[in-house]
């Protein structure tokens, strides 16, 4: 937008990403920016673009092609592949809803679309201009796949079942992605996470950088902003633009308000013949909606000072007037980009390999997927499949269930399938359409769990400070994203040798932001316990991202949960929202800022959360879960995790009677201590970290007084490790820890 250009004229463009839903807005520009922050050679790279471009522009030499009049046949047809990320839900669209898409794209880029007579031409500042004049055709045309990288017979759509469909990145694409050289990859999902309060319809790859081979290359789009008929979400313009907008990204073009921020520039977008505009979404106002006001003009800068152009694909206007049109500098930029950054695309061989050039509509042979909502459970009861296999009409299935009950069945949904006995189990799917058959087999898929817990309700730990052996105990951690995985670390604890961690986002961004994480212990006997308890502590400092970034400190939240159906459902018991997360208070952002590599220097620094009384199932199958929502910015420490059968009195009660361990860790002999006020009858056991009973101490009344007892190696046979001493003194209980080197 260095000067507006008029009606005949002819212009420039760039590219960036887009949404057309009133709470969405375009997630492009800050995918690029988090690239370059890992990457910092695609600035560098974009520049490079930038430059090139503008020399390009200068010999480029218009045609008649470049006009209202339609070329008979597309210049560039570009082989498609569309993913579907779900989990069951309405994000796992139809292929007719894929196929509106698919239709609705090549209409826009084509110059086709219905709603083009909304185009203006008028009279602004005694200027005659011509927006329905500069309109253009791209020459391009997208077609799904019909043959898939191997070769292989396809629709062009994949389906993947994944519970990650609500936290859409790219990340997430790498659970199916197609070689993005030969394919234009597309993700449709549930929701996307880049952080944005405003939310995010859709956010696409630029073409600069990578060598046009990253395997994120492509658009992602949430469900309800792709097509136009089933779960989409039309009203915002006549038909949901999302997606043209997006592939305007992906081929190179820019945001009309690209470099200028709150103040108009006259570089904007790379492109002559679209006039500057300023526009920094909010929740407020995500998007546009002018329509009314056909005058609506932010910059007055520009000669001849012109109204915004509302009918730009790139902009972030909606209404009817909106989004019905790419300029003609904006068609020449997206050819630069397809000769020069993704010509393999379009050259007639990967035509051929990706099965496009005829447009053919062969029948393919199926492909067998299936799924279930809960892979574990106790023994007796029952799980329910799901049949998602795709790319051909079904018309037969063989279902197979070692160690179920049925065994087998032949339709597409085989009902509920009881399982008896514990155990892991397979499960195999076999589908057949009108041109083949394909069976596929998950080994281990089930897991069968007793249905009553192996482990009694004493007192247990998930010791990860002396042993580290909490993973072969049962106690697992589970995790969204690869490159945020718990750790075990020495740098500090609540009152050990070490705690777990879950590291801050790399780069302070966006990239885990949303995750949820979990501790998932064994399953405990509750059975009949009246006094049961489940407790740990934690430490963190809140997050320090900007909102527009990560949400701040807004959106953190930890929660505990228990299960007694071996964790196919679970059931809140305490929830830590952001207001009261911090274990260091709040303060400013330039506060939080500071504490980005918080460390707790000590005890104070750390909160404990517990759960007991009612809130623990009287079951004889308990597991717990502890569940943290990460928002950003710094780690979180986990330690001390805890649950048994005592009351919370118990550390009031050893203070009490001044109870003690000396040596603690011991390599012969330690000496139990302790100070009774009054008789009392006092019963003192020692377990080990599983549980056993390794000893009775003492049983029996006791004087009041000071009294003292020893523990040897050789008298309970002690091996290096951790070890329990568990008093009762007139019923009230408490346990602590010692340690045999």
């Amino acid at each position: 937008m260095k000067k507006f250009l008029l009606a005949a004229s002819f212009a420039i463009i760039s590219a960036s990403g887009y949404s057309q839903v009133k709470v969405n807005s375009c997630g492009t520009d800050q995918h690029h920016q988090n690239l370059v922050s890992e990457h910092p050679e695609l600035l560098e790279a974009k520049k490079k673009f930038d430059a090139d471009f503008k020399e390009y522009i200068k010999t480029y030499k218009p045609s008649d092609k470049n006009s209202l009049k339609k070329a008979s046949a597309p210049k560039y047809i570009i082989p498609v592949v569309v993913h579907v990320l779900h989990n069951y839900g309405s994000e796992n669209i139809s292929d007719a809803q894929i196929q509106s898409e698919i239709n609705f794209l090549n209409q826009s880029f084509r110059n086709l679309v219905s709603d083009s007579t909304n185009r203006r031409q008028d009279t602004f500042n005694g200027v005659f201009y011509s927006y329905k004049q500069l309109a253009a055709d791209a020459e391009v045309e997208f077609r799904l796949a019909r043959k898939d990288p191997k070769g292989n017979c396809t629709n062009g759509i994949v389906r993947v079942q994944t519970p990650l469909t609500n936290k859409g990145n790219d990340d997430l694409k790498q659970l199916s992605v197609w070689d993005t050289k030969r394919y234009f990859n597309i993700w449709v999902v549930r929701g996307i996470n880049r952080g944005n309060t405003v939310g995010i319809a859709g956010y696409a790859q630029f073409p600069m950088g990578f060598n046009n081979g990253a395997s994120t290359d492509g658009i992602i789009v949430i469900h309800n902003e792709f097509g136009n008929i089933g779960t989409s979400n039309p009203g915002q313009t006549p038909k949901v633009t999302t997606s043209t907008h997006e592939a305007g990204h992906w081929l190179g073009l820019y945001h009309p308000f690209q470099t200028q921020g709150e103040t108009c520039g006259l570089d904007g977008d790379e492109v002559l013949d679209t006039p500057p505009t300023i526009f920094s979404a909010t929740s407020n106002e995500p998007l546009r909606n002018k329509c009314a006001d056909k005058r609506y003009n932010t910059c007055t800068n520009e000669i001849p000072d012109l109204p915004d152009m509302q009918e730009n694909y790139m902009d972030y206007f909606i209404g009817n007037c909106a989004s019905n049109m790419f300029t003609k500098q904006q068609v020449v930029r997206m050819h630069y980009v397809l000769d020069n950054y993704r010509r393999t695309l379009w050259q007639e061989d990967n035509l051929i390999s990706t099965g496009v050039k005829d447009n053919s509509t062969a029948t393919c042979s199926p492909i067998a997927s299936f799924s279930t909502t809960t892979r574990i459970t106790c023994a007796g009861n029952k799980i329910s499949f799901t049949d998602n296999s795709y790319n051909s009409n079904i018309t037969a299935w063989k279902w197979s269930f070692p160690g179920g009950t049925p065994a087998t069945a032949t339709t597409k949904a085989p009902g509920q399938i009881q399982y008896d006995n514990p155990g892991t189990y397979e499960v195999t799917l076999e589908v057949t359409g009108p041109n083949g058959t394909s069976s596929v087999t998950y080994k281990d898929y089930v897991v069968i769990q007793p249905a009553a817990a192996n482990n009694p309700s004493g007192y247990y730990t998930a010791d990860w400070w002396y042993q580290n052996n909490w993973y072969d105990k049962g106690w697992v951690f589970e995790y969204e994203n690869d490159k945020n995985k718990w750790v075990r670390t020495a740098a500090t604890s609540f009152n050990q040798n070490a705690c777990m961690m879950y590291p801050k986002d790399p780069f302070n961004l966006s990239s885990s932001v949303g995750a949820l994480t979990s501790l998932i212990s064994p399953s405990y006997n509750f059975q009949g316990v009246s006094n049961g308890y489940f407790s740990f502590n934690y430490a963190f400092a809140q997050g320090t991202l900007s909102a527009d970034i990560g949400g701040g400190a807004t959106k953190e939240e930890l929660r505990v949960y228990t299960s007694v159906d071996c964790g196919k459902t679970w059931i809140s018991r305490a929830a830590i929202g952001s207001s009261t997360i911090s274990t260091i208070g709040t303060g400013t952002a330039a506060q939080l800022a500071s504490n980005i590599n918080f460390v707790p220097a000590n005890q104070s620094k750390w909160k404990e959360v517990k759960v007991e009384g009612s809130s623990i199932p009287n079951n004889s199958n308990v597991k717990f879960k502890i569940e943290f929502k990460y928002a950003g910015g710094n780690n979180f420490y986990l330690d001390n995790v805890k649950l048994g059968t005592v009351t919370g009195i118990e550390d009031e009660l050893a203070k009490q009677i001044k109870f003690s361990v000396q040596p603690n860790p011991f390599n012969y002999e330690t000496t139990i201590s302790y100070e009774l006020n009054k008789n009392e009858d006092v019963e003192i056991r020692l377990f080990d970290i599983a549980g056993k009973e390794l000893g009775v101490l003492f049983s029996g009344d006791q004087a009041a007084g000071i009294q003292e007892f020893q523990i040897s190696k050789s008298q309970f046979n002690l091996q290096s490790g951790l070890y329990f001493v568990n008093m009762n003194i007139g019923g009230q209980k408490f346990s602590k820890k010692i340690v045999v080197e």
